[in-house]
């Protein structure tokens, strides 16, 4: 892994590939999570960064479909090998598989780009209050204590940061509190620096940020059941649909919703939207979420 100087709270530096043959890439950084494991999120933009760095200049990505396979390790450097799948009149897709020195497979995944078309369209509404300021809401630093201790049940939510991603929610009261949490919730989020003028690099970065407390709407209602015990939490699977180009950098509001948990697994879909209101993106995660005593 390269020892390159980096600022861990831009994006655009774990983000960063070195092409070392056509068709695969290699990463430089890497970005560890409580358990000593690559950030999910880290994983998620490196293969849509590898998936569109040959696309078509005129297309934007549109798609991405990604399974976790393996837990990466950050110190090791990943190969991400891209295959073309289509290069059609309007679409173009690639598969990418990554692979760190060791041999370990960590990531396959499906990345789609499009070229932008004349045609009807609608989007979800936001949930976001008219008029809520996201710089003026509280960071989780200065959330109770009390309920922060509740949720480090969670795969020590309450525990982790990302020095990269800025992270509001509103009304956490409310929102963490184990006697009011329903399987919805809510947030904003924007990285900690501003991006440049690139759309791969955007679509990457949201990526990134995709990762971060999606799927908490499945785990958090379940806090009333669990007593004393925690639960073990890792990404299984993720997808997400771009519905239009947009700068990444900006304040994003998400909301994410569980229809279901059973047999170990848990599903969260979020909807994403700007501050205008307007529908961005929707992400899918089933993460695995099992007793760890």
């Amino acid at each position: 892994m390269s020892h390159m100087p980096w600022n861990e709270r831009n994006i655009e530096h774990l983000l960063a590939l070195t092409e070392i043959e056509p068709g695969c890439w290699r990463t430089r950084h890497g970005d560890p999570n409580l358990n000593g494991r690559s950030y999910g999120g880290q994983l998620l933009a490196q293969a849509l960064m590898a998936g569109t760095m040959d696309m078509p200049a005129d297309r934007v990505a549109t798609m991405m479909q990604f399974l976790f396979l393996q837990g990466a390790m950050p110190q090791e450097a990943l190969n991400l090998r891209v295959t073309p799948l289509q290069d059609g009149k309007r679409f173009s897709s690639r598969h990418v598989r990554a692979v760190q020195e060791s041999g370990r497979v960590v990531l396959d995944a499906q990345v789609t780009c499009a070229l932008p078309l004349e045609a009807p369209s609608h989007g979800s509404v936001s949930s976001a209050p008219d008029g809520e300021r996201p710089e003026d809401l509280m960071q989780l630093r200065d959330v109770d204590p009390a309920l922060l201790r509740g949720i480090q049940r969670l795969g020590g939510y309450s525990e982790d940061h990302k020095p990269s991603i800025e992270f509001r929610i509103p009304d956490p009261q409310r929102q963490l509190s184990p006697k009011t949490m329903n399987g919805w919730f809510r947030f904003w989020m924007r990285p900690a620096h501003g991006l440049p003028d690139d759309p791969r690099i955007h679509a990457a970065a949201f990526a990134y940020q995709s990762d971060w407390w999606v799927n908490f709407s499945a785990l958090g209602l379940h806090l009333r059941e669990m007593g004393e015990r925690r639960l073990y939490i890792a990404s299984l699977n993720h997808a997400i649909w771009l519905h239009r180009p947009f700068r990444s950098d900006q304040w994003l509001h998400v909301e994410t919703m569980s229809p279901a948990s059973a047999s170990g697994r848990g599903l969260s879909i979020a909807t994403v939207h700007d501050r205008d209101g307007r529908s961005l993106a929707t992400i899918t995660q089933e993460c695995l979420m099992a007793y760890a005593d």
